[in-house]
Order: C-alpha cells, then structure tokens, then sequence
C-alpha cells in the first residue's frame, strides 16, 4: 500500500466514485442530503492552506513509469482522509485539524490499512500545518471507537441530527 499526500486536483476524478460508494453506505437522511460536493471549494480551500487530503493507494507500478510528483508510484485510489485545518472559533489561539471525510473500500478494512492510514495522515498533519488538535467524527452505525482509542484520541463530544 502506498500511503501520500495528494492534491484535491490529484485525487478528485478518482475520489468522487468512491464518495458514491461512501455515501451510500453511510449517509443519513439521503432524501435532504443529496450527495453533490462543493469542489471548488475544497479547491481553494486547499489554495488557501486550510485543507489536506491524504490517500491510500493498491500500490501498481507503471512499467517503471511514474505519473505523480516526486517520483511516486500510482495505483488505485483506495481509502482517503481529508481534513479542513482552520483556527477554531471558540478557541482561535488553537489551530484545529477537523477531519471532513474518512473512507476505506470495504475491501481493505479489517487488516492495518486503516490504522496505518490514520497513523500517516495525523504524522502529515504534524508535519505540514500548525494544527495542534486533530477531530474526528463517526457515525454511529459504523463505529471504530477502539481504532480511535489505539491512536490516542479521547471521546469528547456527540452529534446528534433532527430532520426540520
């Protein structure tokens, strides 16, 4: 597996058929919550610095051909981590990483390619922003509480939904 930060430009064409799949195994309330991403958005969000976006790849060398920068091999785009960094607006001295979106093909979960994927994204995150506190959400019916726990992290706060 090969586990990198990518640009959403990178990634996108990719990504989208994979948020299918995400979203339709997880999402909630599917009849108000159409799943139709802001794109550009992320794309400046991104151009602003306020977004990372790291990937899990079935590692697939091209003949010797590499088709990413830094000479790294391409393969199928098959778990991504994407995360908003910003300063939180209670506490604006502490520069938040709010993790947006998780996903592993169900094909890969089980083993440690979901650990990994956590454990090189946050080392990422370390490494190339300012965010001192990472936050993660889940949703209840597809709980990895004891993934979280192995990482670190502490349950802080729940999200609750009511249809208006």
């Amino acid at each position: 597996m090969l586990y990198q930060a990518e640009t959403v430009e990178q990634v996108l064409p990719e990504m989208s058929s994979l948020n299918e799949l995400h979203y339709d195994e997880i999402a909630t309330h599917k009849d108000l919550k159409v799943l139709k991403p802001d794109y550009d958005k992320y794309l400046e969000m991104e151009r602003l610095g306020m977004l990372r976006v790291f990937t899990v790849r079935n590692q697939v060398e091209e003949r010797g051909i590499t088709t990413m920068a830094e000479g790294r091999y391409r393969g199928d785009l098959i778990g991504y981590f994407v995360t908003f960094i910003s300063p939180h607006m209670h506490y604006s001295d502490c520069i938040y990483a709010l993790n947006d979106i998780l996903y592993i093909h169900p094909d890969y979960r089980g083993g440690t390619v979901g650990y990994r994927l956590f454990k090189e994204a946050m080392q990422d995150l370390r490494d190339n922003t300012e965010a001192t506190i990472l936050c993660i959400h889940m949703k209840v019916e597809y709980p990895f509480r004891q993934l979280l726990g192995k990482l670190g992290f502490s349950l802080t706060e729940e999200n609750w939904e009511v249809e208006l």
